[in-house]
């Protein structure tokens, strides 16, 4: 996590706005790993002690992970990291759901020849890592993010980084611990491919479609047999937390 963090700084700067956007990475990051969790509070004086920037670029950072809802306002603690009710959760794949099957279609007819080459090694690659429930969840982001960036949106691509890194929150429940729906999953995974590969845009689409809603029963079932779920895959080392004399 720190050499994260420090390469992040390195990047960033000393601006305002550079530090702003090391904030924004620093906590969104923070909470994909799942050092973070719903329900914990996130001031701009930690981030910043923790960050060693100022409060006014802390700020900014927490004010767009509230803006994408990745933080909410609590009435009595602040800000804290936003909650994923089973609301919530059904309207995050219902979005879901339409995102990834565009951007599927799109990817069909947009992607270059190297980038539908990526999509089958990845696919390729996942049968070895089948039984790794925390190598699988990170191929998972990276096959999904190929199919983002072949469909040649930008904004696509925007949008489910967002949604993807709302349902990371959760990432204590992932539905990847269930060994029927890991090799669900390849399946599904290879279905898509297959269609991009075929550059047959609704043959993408409906595979795409189908593989969130497959997604969205599983994160169902999961949430009803594990309401108090321990985490599934071992998260980041948190940063340090500065002892007060």
């Amino acid at each position: 996590m720190a050499e994260a963090t420090e390469a992040l700084r390195k990047r960033a700067g000393n601006s305002s706005g550079s530090l702003g956007q090391l904030a924004y990475e620093a906590v969104r990051n923070a909470i994909e790993a799942g050092n973070l969790t719903p329900g914990d509070r996130v001031s701009e004086y930690k981030v910043a002690e923790w960050l060693s920037i100022s409060r006014t670029p802390a700020r900014e950072g927490l004010l767009r992970l509230e803006s994408e809802g990745l933080l909410t306002s609590h009435p009595k603690r602040g800000l804290v990291v936003a909650s994923v009710d089973n609301a919530a959760v059904q309207e995050l794949y219902a979005a879901r759901e339409f995102l990834e099957g565009m951007a599927a279609g799109l990817a069909a007819q947009n992607a270059s020849r190297p980038e539908i080459d990526e999509l089958n090694r990845l696919v390729e690659a996942e049968a070895a890592i089948a039984n790794d429930i925390e190598a699988l969840y990170e191929h998972n982001k990276v096959f999904h993010q190929q199919i983002h960036r072949a469909s040649h949106n930008r904004y696509f691509v925007k949008f489910l980084l967002t949604l993807n890194d709302i349902i990371s929150a959760e990432r204590t429940l992932s539905t990847l611990t269930d060994k029927k729906r890991r090799q669900a999953v390849l399946r599904e995974h290879r279905e898509i491919t297959d269609a991009i590969t075929r550059r047959d845009e609704k043959a993408a689409t409906a595979a795409a479609t189908a593989h969130i809603r497959a997604a969205l029963e599983a994160r169902i079932r999961v949430r009803k047999e594990q309401p108090s779920a321990k985490p599934a895959l071992p998260p980041l080392n948190p940063p340090q937390k500065r002892r007060r004399t």
